[in-house]
């Protein structure tokens, strides 16, 4: 994102998570481009103003998309963004409950998939939906200022092998853990 953009909302929701992907992004090469960036931008500063659109009392994200599917585009986009949320933002959430974060995020794919398909082939969906996975750990970088739930790496290498948030997996891989959801984890 250019930096104009940045001066342009100074002081509001937007300039403040626009800072936040900036010092996400650092340092990394490949960049999502422009169009991904300000959605997810204007995607968190809706979440953040419609708290409750994720929480607990909301309808099972897997109920919302088959509903969605026969709604449209509008209902489509909001089960992509609230999956992008829940998996990036909030992860967490997940942990009493009977999914975890892959779940949330072949949810999201999906929506965001379909959603290319019937919004006239709007590029910005489908690249969504095939880096949905890589946003949603850009999301976790740009919360990870300390949580408070880390703990000891047993205890995160446990919470990944039942979430499998991939906050959880750079913080092992950091440490020297390798890790392979198929086979076995090995210590460098």
């Amino acid at each position: 994102m250019s930096h104009t953009v940045d001066l342009a909302f100074e002081g509001t929701l937007e300039s403040f998570f626009f800072e936040q992907l900036r010092h996400a992004r650092a340092g990394k090469r490949d960049t999502l481009g422009e169009d991904i960036e300000a959605y997810l931008v204007y995607m968190l500063a809706a979440h953040a103003r419609r708290t409750n659109v994720a929480g607990r009392t909301s309808p099972a994200l897997a109920t919302e998309f088959l509903a969605a599917r026969e709604h449209g585009s509008r209902a489509l986009r909001e089960v992509g963004d609230r999956a992008l949320y829940i998996a990036g933002v909030v992860p967490r959430s997940l942990d009493r409950g009977p999914v975890n974060v892959a779940y949330v995020s072949g949810i999201g794919e999906a929506a965001y998939r379909e959603l290319h398909v019937r919004s006239a082939r709007l590029q910005v969906f489908a690249r969504l939906a095939d880096r949905f996975r890589e946003i949603v750990a850009l999301l976790g970088r740009m919360i990870a200022a300390d949580d408070g739930a880390e703990g000891d790496l047993l205890t995160v290498y446990e919470r990944w092998r039942r979430t499998s948030d991939p906050r959880d997996a750079e913080r092992l891989v950091a440490a020297g853990v390798l890790l392979d959801p198929e086979i076995a984890d090995l210590v460098q």
